[in-house]
């Protein structure tokens, strides 16, 4: 099974009536800040989620299981799938008899610096030759993002990495410059060939204006912990589940920063409807507790992620084909899981259903008089900004 077949994210796992949950995350892949470089292209990370305290609660279960493969601890690298083979009849009815779910988030690591440079060079708020609503509204900004990610090859992408490590702004404008020209070679229509231009070419002359500083904010580990708190609201949201108790696994380098954000990550939430602004952003109750981090060693639920992590990983992008009784482990984590996807097939998706959405919009011809008065508007505005920055008036800089 190849990593683009299980693309579609999924949740198919039945949840219960509401209760207090007890969530495990782990990571799994080689990655940090420097992104390229290295055999693996994507990077993951895994949540299980329990209505039972999985650490102290079934401690004897946790031990036959270390008795039977021989291990002191549980984790997939090390067990492979001889030893995992001993446990995973016990591992399947285990998840399934007490109804345990998995949030396994995977960000391909090429589509991670796409829309990282996109932000950069595509947000109106420091570029003024993008229009607000092109960069705000999701199912504009996400189109934008899909013709501009048309526009780069491999050797961009690490030019671009190793730039923005390096904090080079010159470096940047060079980049910007090649990828606007290329702009014009598209099929694309004349509107979106017109933003992309303009947008590109001002970029490419204003480098420091939107180049951002580089932080550990900006690596695959950051972005793929931040992704899993839309599942854990969906819980909320949809069964009034509410996490009690949140375990990450001990990580020197990142999680300082996954405390700083874990106040904020869990009590807010945006949308992703179509027309959804980017500051659509609302209050929400679906954490009472503060993050914890332990060592692997003591605890059986950051063990157990880590172990179907690892599996999954393999089944999935190694092509490791489950026998015997891991073909039960695969298909109860197949039932009880949700996985989401950071890719290009995930943006391709959703910017088809964006425009499948809009498609099915029924507007009166008032409506669309309306609408083309406000695009007007817009544009008015947009070139009075272009045209100040152009002439020294604008405020649009990062100092």
């Amino acid at each position: 099974m190849t990593p683009r077949k299980l693309s579609q994210n999924r949740r198919v796992a039945q949840v219960s009536k509401q209760a207090d949950c007890f969530a495990y995350t782990d990571e799994s892949g080689n990655s940090g800040l420097q992104l390229f470089g290295n055999d693996q292209d994507t990077f993951w990370t895994g949540t299980l989620t329990s209505l039972s305290d999985l650490d102290t609660k079934y401690k004897s279960f946790h031990k036959e299981l270390l008795d039977a493969v021989e291990k002191k601890e549980l984790h997939g690298n090390e067990l492979g799938f001889g030893r995992i083979e001993k446990i995973a009849g016990r591992l399947a009815w285990f998840i399934r008899e007490k109804k345990l779910q998995f949030c396994f988030v995977r960000v391909f690591k090429p589509y991670l610096a796409t829309t990282k440079m996109f932000d950069l060079a595509f947000d109106s708020g420091h570029n003024p030759a993008v229009p607000n609503h092109a960069y705000g509204v999701r199912v504009l900004r996400l189109l934008n993002l899909l013709h501009f990610s048309q526009l780069l090859d491999a050797d961009d992408l690490i030019e671009f990495w190793e730039l923005f490590q390096a904090q080079d702004a010159p470096r940047f404008g060079v980049l910007l410059a090649k990828i606007r020209d290329r702009v014009k070679n598209t099929p694309y229509d004349a509107r979106s060939i017109q933003i992309l231009t303009e947008s590109l070419d001002w970029a490419s002359k204003h480098p420091t204006a939107v180049l951002d500083p580089f932080s550990e904010g900006d690596s695959p580990n950051f972005v793929a912990f931040t992704a899993l708190f839309e599942y854990l609201h969906e819980l909320h949201k949809e069964h009034g589940h509410t996490i009690s108790r949140f375990v990450h696994d001990q990580q020197d380098q990142f999680v300082p920063h996954f405390n700083e954000a874990f106040d904020y990550l869990t009590k807010f939430h945006g949308t992703d409807h179509p027309y959804s602004f980017i500051s659509d952003i609302e209050p929400i109750e679906s954490f009472k507790c503060p993050m914890e981090v332990r060592s692997s060693t003591t605890s059986f639920g950051l063990q157990l992620v880590d172990l179907c992590m690892w599996f999954m990983k393999r089944v999935i992008e190694k092509d490791d084909e489950p026998r015997g009784d891991c073909i039960a482990l695969f298909e109860a984590l197949l039932e009880r899981s949700y996985i989401k996807d950071y890719d290009f097939e995930m943006l391709i998706r959703e910017v088809q259903a964006g425009a499948d959405f809009a498609a099915s919009a029924d507007l009166s011809e008032e409506k669309l008089a309306e609408g083309k008065k406000i695009l007007a508007q817009l544009e008015e505005s947009r070139k009075k900004r272009l045209h100040e920055s152009e002439n020294g008036e604008s405020n649009i800089s990062k100092g």
